[in-house]
């Protein structure tokens, strides 16, 4: 199990560093085929999103991609949100929120698909209160699935403040460090995951997170959003293949 944890971390990381998110999305299918319950496997999969996104944007924060006030709204929302999520997820059948989560990602990458040409003016105002009812959904979804939320995060900075791709995928990796570490000590309290298989994540994860950072420097804002498009509609497949048929 180290090293198949040790690569699901590798990628989860890469994925964070290119995009901002998707790394979860990934992360839950692949714990899952790991044998683990539903419950432990978000519970892990929040814990190595929370520290995997704290080791990405660090560096980002230093380079100055990172927006401080988003980060903020989105986790005053967020971290409410993510209490209600694990309590909500006691009660709503594993089916139904696989198959809610499966549209909703799919719609998410359809917008960000469509979008990833429009033209950015860079000076647009930021409109907070979308932006708490987007750190809310976060946070909710966050409790109920593990995911870490940059698939709605990204996309919601993009359209609602004037970030760039870049500046939107630093922001979004505070918020998730912000959001799934208060989750996952949420989760800590009536669980006891392996520390084997969480330090195999989280090694993995800053090797990938670290080397994704490069990368997107590399590669320009219009291919990383279609990149993530894509990788949002594998994922959400991906899920779905396993879990429902």
């Amino acid at each position: 199990m180290f090293l198949e944890s040790l690569g699901i971390g590798a990628l989860l990381g890469l994925l964070l560093g290119l995009t901002g998110a998707g790394g979860s999305l990934v992360a839950l299918p692949l714990l899952l085929s790991l044998h683990l319950p539903l419950r432990d496997a978000i519970g892990v999969s929040l814990g190595a999103v929370a520290l995997t996104a704290l080791i990405g944007a660090m560096p980002r924060a230093r380079q100055g991609q990172v927006a401080w006030l988003p980060v903020l709204l989105l986790s005053l929302a967020g971290l409410p949100g993510n209490a209600f999520g694990q309590w909500l997820g006691r009660f709503v059948p594993e089916a139904a929120l696989l198959v809610a989560f499966c549209v909703l990602v799919l719609w998410s990458a359809w917008r960000l698909w469509r979008s990833a040409e429009l033209p950015r003016s860079g000076n647009g105002p930021l409109r907070s209160l979308p932006l708490l009812a987007i750190g809310l959904g976060v946070g909710v979804l966050s409790g109920l699935m593990g995911v870490g939320g940059g698939f709605l995060i990204v996309p919601a900075l993009l359209w609602f403040t004037p970030l760039s791709i870049l500046a939107a995928a630093a922001t979004s990796m505070a918020v998730i460090a912000l959001v799934s570490g208060g989750g996952f000590l949420l989760y800590l309290t009536h669980a006891h995951p392996s520390p084997l298989l969480l330090g195999s994540l989280a090694a993995g994860g800053a090797l990938g997170v670290l080397l994704g950072n490069q990368l997107a420097l590399r590669l320009g804002g219009p291919l990383l959003q279609r990149i993530f498009a894509l990788l949002l509609v594998a994922a959400s497949l991906t899920l779905a293949g396993q879990k429902l048929f």
